[in-house]
């Protein structure tokens, strides 16, 4: 039998290359002890873990300079879609109109520091987040459209003229 490994590239702690035996009765062994504990899990343990996971893509999202850009939008429907929550209900509820949380979703609308706050306290995500992942994709978009405009503006040149 061929031993299966999965390489984590970030190494363990994320520090180097590391290798996953997961064949190893250690490796099994965990996986048993975090599927019991799973399956201890209430139905309120299992959302908030959830949530919790949209919290830390949102985050990782944010600290990535690679990834292409994914809207705010497609966050905040990945909350409600684990809600279980309509779009209409939502929208009611932090007193907005439907088709603007539609455009919200397509990225065709920007979040504003008042929704940011409605999103953190009913998320328990830090409002800051929301505001951040928005200003990244707008940094992004900016500079794939304007890349040659932004290359003349450098220290050098601003000495230069100083001077």
């Amino acid at each position: 039998m061929k031993k299966k490994e999965t390489i984590n590239e970030g190494g363990i702690n994320g520090l180097g290359i590391g290798v996953v035996n997961t064949n190893a009765e250690e490796f099994k062994e965990l996986q048993r002890i975090i599927l019991a504990q799973s399956k201890k899990q209430t139905k309120k343990q299992i959302l908030e873990n959830k949530l919790l996971s949209l919290r830390f893509q949102m985050e990782s999202y944010l600290e990535k300079q690679t990834d292409p850009i994914v809207e705010v939008g497609w966050f905040l429907k990945e909350f409600l879609k684990e809600l279980k929550i309509k779009n209409k209900v939502f929208a009611e509820y932090i007193e907005f109109q439907e088709s603007n949380l539609s455009a919200l979703f397509k990225g065709n609308r920007k979040i504003n520091t008042d929704l940011a706050l409605k999103l953190g306290k009913i998320f328990r995500v830090d409002p800051t987040l929301w505001i951040n992942i928005q200003s990244k994709n707008e940094l992004i978009r900016m500079r794939e459209k304007n890349n040659k405009e932004y290359q003349k503006y450098n220290i050098e040149d601003l000495l230069k003229k100083a001077s």
